[in-house]
């Protein structure tokens, strides 16, 4: 009968030790599948505020001219010097009377119309597509030699061209804020305005 009990206890106990070892059924669930992510739109090209064009050079002549001639103008206030615009825009007109620009025998200028060739050549440095004329009644000499002067102040021979006229009662100076056509590096040009002749370059060299 003890040996009965016995075998039972011992069956109750192996069972309820393979009961509990076995581990408990997982309720873990597997995550589902994540969603596609969507991409993103496409970056839209930056677009900039086009600049407007620039503004044409031209309009910028008369200003330009204005500001010289006043310059010239009160420099020589007071002077026998004539300055004038001409009718377009371009150019700068101005007369040195022959009184103050030349001795009778000699082609050398006279300190008046160097010192108005002097602001010229200043002119011409502040504005680099300025060009300047000289015509000066008589012997070619005397419009090289006023040339001649401008170029010691360090213009470059191209912006200057020195031109013989035929007739006038003063040195013609032009000055053009948009150079002279057909003006080569030597200073000759094309036929000149009001009978004035450009002197050839083989002239200029002497």
């Amino acid at each position: 009968m003890k040996r009965i009990f016995y075998n039972a206890v011992v069956l109750l106990v192996v069972a309820g030790c393979a009961s509990t070892s076995r581990p408990p059924a997982s309720t873990a669930r597997v995550p589902a599948t994540p969603p596609p992510v969507a991409a993103a739109p496409a970056a839209r090209p930056e677009t900039r505020p086009s600049l407007p064009p620039p503004a044409a050079s031209a309009a910028a002549r008369p200003s330009l001219l204005a500001a010289e001639q006043r310059w010239l103008e009160q420099l020589f206030e007071g002077t026998p010097v004539r300055i004038s615009a001409e009718a377009g825009g371009d150019a700068l007109q101005l007369l040195v009377p022959m009184a103050h620009s030349f001795e009778a025998d000699s082609p050398k200028p006279k300190p008046a119309l160097q010192a108005v060739l002097d602001k010229l050549g200043q002119s011409l440095k502040r504005q680099p597509a300025s060009k300047l004329r000289i015509g000066a009644p008589g012997p070619a000499a005397r419009a090289l030699a006023a040339r001649q002067h401008v170029l010691s102040r360090g213009v470059a021979a191209h912006r200057v061209e020195a031109a013989a006229v035929s007739s006038g009662d003063g040195v013609q100076l032009r000055l053009s804020l948009v150079g002279t056509s057909g003006v080569g590096a030597s200073g000759a040009s094309g036929p000149g305005r009001d009978g004035d002749a450009p002197l050839s370059a083989a002239r200029q060299s002497h």
